[in-house]
């Protein structure tokens, strides 16, 4: 038993581990640079992500309805940890541009890339419904408690209608709501552009995790020592450590339980280095933040993976 969760871990966190290296080797040897990449990283948001988004709903078997206890737990967990990241923060640091950095980066995971990354290593290619399923709700929430939490962090105030018009230009938002207007009005896809879209999504999880070992830069990490680690210290050790095991005692197994270790213990999300930048908050801290939870969640992923497997409970 112990030897089949140890290798189920592995088989989850290995080939994210080696696309990484793929990418912090490309760069290393001056194939490939950050300026870049940086290019590669706007296309992998506004395109490869929606379009993966999109066909996940799309592919998704509606008959077995929705999951209501998965969807209301996840929206009470996150209104949870959106108020703790929006008051715990301002008492470790009196600096705006600072604080709104790690309140973003304590209820933004990197969700989508590692959920379907996660979940498809474990269960199998396509087995992803609950991933995509909790998608729906996290991300619109995450973007929307992100934008807060930053633009509170430089005025003190939000403006609403200007919140609710960037979360509708998401491009991963425009995905969702495109699979499911197609999905709804029963629109079948003609196979040449299904053939598309599948190519698009299937390299998504390569072109994203290359992506990231380019982007790391463990030497820049250690410039902010205190925030760095306080930063973390919360989105790696205390968000999952109080919400997974909620999950496990709401009775939450399996796929369920896999897609709550994503939203719950991921790391911070990629997009949270240009959105603190483009919002006035401190980008140097938002992406040291980025690098060291992707490279500690190698370990942590793995850890949670083979305790839920030992347990029989993933």
């Amino acid at each position: 038993m112990m030897s089949e969760s140890f290798f189920a871990a592995i088989r989850v966190v290995t080939p994210l581990m080696l696309l990484m290296a793929v990418g912090w080797f490309s760069r290393v040897r001056k194939w490939i640079d950050r300026p870049t990449m940086k290019e590669y990283d706007r296309l992998i948001f506004k395109v490869f992500m929606p379009v993966l988004l999109f066909k996940n709903i799309y592919d998704m078997d509606y008959s077995k309805g929705l999951a209501w206890k998965e969807l209301i737990f996840v929206a009470v967990c996150l209104l949870v940890n959106f108020a703790f990241s929006m008051t715990f923060p301002r008492l470790l640091t009196k600096d705006g541009r600072k604080y709104s950095v790690l309140g973003q980066s304590t209820v933004r995971g990197n969700y989508i890339l590692f959920g379907i990354a996660v979940c498809e290593a474990l269960y199998g290619e396509g087995r992803t419904r609950m991933v995509v399923m909790l998608g729906v709700l996290v991300i619109p929430a995450i973007n929307i408690f992100s934008a807060i939490i930053l633009e509170a962090g430089r005025s003190k105030q939000a403006n609403l209608l200007q919140l609710f018009l960037a979360i509708f230009k998401n491009p991963m938002i425009i995905g969702a709501i495109a699979g499911f207007i197609v999905k709804g009005l029963g629109i079948v896809i003609p196979a040449p552009i299904w053939s598309v879209i599948r190519s698009i999504a299937n390299s998504t999880t390569t072109v994203s995790f290359i992506s990231l070992g380019v982007g790391l830069d463990m030497a820049q990490a250690l410039s902010d020592k205190r925030l760095l680690l306080w930063g973390v210290f919360l989105r790696m050790v205390v968000v999952p450590g109080v919400f997974m095991p909620l999950s496990v005692l709401a009775g939450f197994r399996g796929e369920s339980l896999c897609a709550m270790m994503v939203v719950f213990a991921a790391p911070a999300a990629v997009a949270s280095y240009p959105m603190a930048v483009a919002m006035g908050a401190d980008g140097q801290l938002a992406g040291q933040i980025v690098c060291v939870t992707t490279v500690l969640s190698v370990l942590t992923i793995f850890l949670w993976t083979f305790g839920f497997h030992a347990l029989g409970l993933m």
